[in-house]
């Protein structure tokens, strides 16, 4: 059913979400004659700005001034969304994708490049419809290291990459045999993020990325990458796939190759989409801060990293902080904090129990309580500052089982 069936058109709608699919959809209603009030974003850095001449409020905001609005999930993490609606008291929500699915909306503006709005319909649309049917196991995105080593040096990488003292490449012929286990426990992938680390630090990085193409149940491979390293041609041949899509964050200067990558793309039509560095936070820093469980539990809601699920080493994590904390030994091995993948002598069966637990149930990681936190309104701070020697940390060398 549309949205103008459902909706009461005189208390108006507010958007949640004030991306590129809150515009979308705002431009959807708009056809319909339906008033948008606001968006919502749990970005306060977003809120007190206008989108499409229409006000960003914060969520806690939104019962205050518009106590009878119809509230429009536009985000793809709709699961989160919800929750924190039904939460604050509103139990009346829409998933926007009921209205954009069969949307034209190629014909309106918007404030990133039209292959970017779509990547991110895409996406939203293919999360939603997820959610609304949820006897599948279906990943958003799954980060996947395939080296430590990075081209730059940045002082607060949030991946953690400057306690990496000798940072490796990670071993090809492994990561393929995760990635064939992991595929084998779930329905569907929306993406998997290759990343680092610099992804092409391994040379070897064209033959995951075929691979991650290759698979029939992921529908997008992302290369995130800064732009420092140029691939070699044979490797660009590879990647002339319309299931790839590059994403460089462009870091000004440090990105010395940015021009002529952006070049060698564009000659070989493969889908790119170029992001200045921003929106960085203190959560780089490993300490244990000896929180209780309600802090956890309240700093893990509030994370805005907690479904950004990563493949390392026979492990899938629920972040990157808790993955590479974990590869460095700078935490203990919290054992409900990952998924083995390689496990021996469990049944199909009972692993996907134990995934949709480790998706759906946990109420923190053990590892948050060695993270300043990611969330949305944490304050931001300069980004990409280099320092070139490496950052200490305690070591667990016994790795004890908690």
């Amino acid at each position: 059913m549309s949205l103008s069936k459902k909706i009461n058109k005189r208390n108006g709608v507010v958007i949640f979400g004030a991306g590129v699919v809150g515009e979308v959809i705002f431009e959807a209603c708009k056809m319909k004659h339906i008033s948008v009030v606001a968006f919502t974003d749990n970005n306060i850095n977003k809120c007190s700005q206008k989108i499409k001449g229409v006000p960003v409020i914060y969520p806690p905001e939104i019962l205050k001034f518009y106590p009878s609005v119809n509230v429009i999930i536009s985000v793809s993490d709709i699961q989160d969304v919800v929750k924190q609606l039904e939460g604050m008291g509103i139990v009346d929500w829409l998933a926007g994708v009921e209205e954009i699915r069969n949307f034209d909306f190629y014909q309106y503006e918007y404030s990133k490049p039209i292959e970017f709005v779509e990547y991110a319909i895409n996406t939203a649309i293919l999360c939603q419809d997820n959610f609304l049917t949820p006897d599948k196991i279906f990943l958003r995105s799954v980060d996947v290291v395939n080296t430590e080593r990075c081209s730059l040096q940045c002082r607060d990488c949030s991946n953690l990459m400057r306690y990496y003292k000798n940072p490796k490449d990670i071993n090809l012929n492994e990561i393929i045999k995760d990635i064939d286990s992991l595929c084998k426990l779930v329905d569907e992938i929306n993406e998997f993020r290759v990343i680092g680390g610099e992804p092409f630090m391994n040379a070897e990085a064209h033959i995951l990325i075929k691979r991650l193409a290759d698979e029939p149940k992921v529908k997008k491979v992302v290369i995130y990458t800064n732009g420092t390293i140029l691939p070699r041609p044979e490797q660009i041949e590879i990647m002339r796939n319309k299931k790839i899509l590059f994403f460089i964050t462009d870091y000004g200067y440090l990105s010395r190759s940015l021009v002529a990558l952006e070049k060698v793309l564009k000659e070989n039509k493969i889908a790119f989409y170029i992001q200045k560095t921003h929106d960085w936070t203190d959560c780089s820093v490993i300490n244990k801060h000896n929180r209780t469980i309600t802090e956890n539990d309240s700093l893990f809601i509030k994370c805005c990293s907690k479904n950004t699920y990563t493949l390392l080493k026979g492990k899938l994590y629920r972040c990157p902080f808790s993955a590479n904390a974990d590869n460095l030994r700078a935490v203990p091995n919290f054992v409900g904090d990952y998924v083995d993948i390689r496990s021996r002598g469990v049944t199909v069966k009972k692993m996907k129990k134990i995934m949709r637990h480790f998706l759906l149930d946990l109420p923190f990681l053990s590892a948050c309580d060695y993270c300043n936190g990611r969330s949305f309104d944490d304050p931001e701070i300069i980004p990409a500052v280099q320092q070139f020697d490496t950052r200490d940390y305690v070591e667990y060398f016994e790795k004890e089982k908690i």
